[in-house]
């Protein structure tokens, strides 16, 4: 019997085994490696097909006939038009692009640069469409991660926001200001609860995030709900507008000795002027031209992005153009009042 099976002792026997091992796993690896290019491929075209190229003129018919015009060209053609404005063109030439594309790593931007173009072009469904797809290709994109988080949180579908922020919490970014942010948009369209409810979860989430201390400010002022003792804990820099514009029957100023609160109050001219240590110019001016009788000035705010520099007519948490979280800094300018007559309507 043993020498039946001496062949299964010889080494030559072994190493023949070995090689057609090696053999069938490079040949099944090569087949599946083929058989998932093809998938993917059949994939992105059935993907282009969902979005159809809004006009037929020459030049894209152009770029989807002459293969010699290289993707690196089209790719910095459709970046060029879409930093233009010119979204349409941009998006035509990206889904060109993206037919033609076979490299993984052009894919992954073309799509990504596709995502955002529909982003900022306004057409939010099909921007998390793009972003969507480009994660079943490659789902460690933190660029389409951290844009179709926006992307849900302007639709209001603020579940699937916080799912997103939790996958990319798993890749090791920090999201803990964005999840407070969207919890506190949820609670504002949450019918389900009181406004006691909410006004408890929002005070909940301002003691974790300072930033948000305006966001239950705000909801207190929309409501005309009572102000309760958080509000001396505030930081009232952010919160300047809002306290300039606010209803004194709703809010009494010379009620709180706050020196930034009593400096507002002396400005609007709601208590006598006096010198303030360490003041806050604009106010400080305000109040002193109301000791002279002089009320024909006011307070115009604008608000300036900490990370990128723009400024902004109206508040914002998240930046309207690099879409940075709580970067807005507002700031005060002196202005001549205007009455309701002077405003033109035409």
């Amino acid at each position: 019997m043993n020498s039946f099976f001496i062949e299964y002792r010889d080494p030559m026997f072994g190493i023949i085994i070995l090689f057609a091992m090696i053999f069938v796993i490079s040949f099944a690896n090569y087949w599946w490696g083929v058989f998932k290019n093809k998938e993917e491929k059949e994939s992105i075209e059935k993907f282009i097909k969902k979005f159809e190229i809004l006009n037929d003129e020459k030049e894209y018919k152009r770029l989807l006939q002459d293969s010699q015009i290289p993707i690196e060209s089209l790719v910095l053609l459709a970046d060029a038009y879409g930093k233009s404005g010119d979204y349409e063109k941009s998006i035509n030439i990206y889904l060109v692009s993206l037919k033609r594309v076979k490299n993984k790593d052009q894919k992954k931007y073309i799509l990504s640069s596709l995502g955002k173009t529909y982003f900022m072009a306004g057409f939010l469904s099909r921007s998390a469409e793009v972003f969507l797809e480009s994660l079943r290709l490659h789902p460690r994109n933190e660029e389409s991660l951290k844009y179709l988080t926006v992307v849900y949180e302007r639709l209001k579908e603020y579940k699937k926001a916080i799912d997103v922020l939790d996958a990319l919490e798993e890749l090791g970014a920090k999201t803990d200001k964005q999840k407070s942010y969207i919890q506190a948009l949820e609670l504002y369209v949450d019918k389900k609860i009181s406004n006691s409810e909410k006004i408890e979860k929002l005070r909940k989430i301002s003691e974790k995030e300072d930033f948000l201390q305006r966001k239950y400010f705000e909801f207190l002022q929309q409501n005309r709900l009572p102000i309760s003792d958080d509000f001396l804990n505030f930081d009232y820099n952010n919160l300047l507008d809002l306290l300039w514009f606010c209803d004194a029957s709703w809010l009494d100023l010379s009620f709180y000795k706050n020196p930034i609160l009593q400096q507002i109050a002396m400005a609007k001219g709601i208590v006598p002027y006096k010198k303030v240590d360490n003041p806050i110019f604009e106010l400080d001016i305000l109040g002193t031209l109301h000791k002279e009788a002089n009320t024909n000035a006011d307070l115009n705010f604008h608000y300036m992005c900490k990370e990128c520099k723009n400024v902004f007519p109206i508040y914002f948490y998240r930046c309207p153009k690099c879409l940075a979280i709580a970067s807005a800094k507002i700031q005060s300018s002196i202005v001549k009042k205007s009455s309701e007559e002077n405003i033109p309507f035409l």
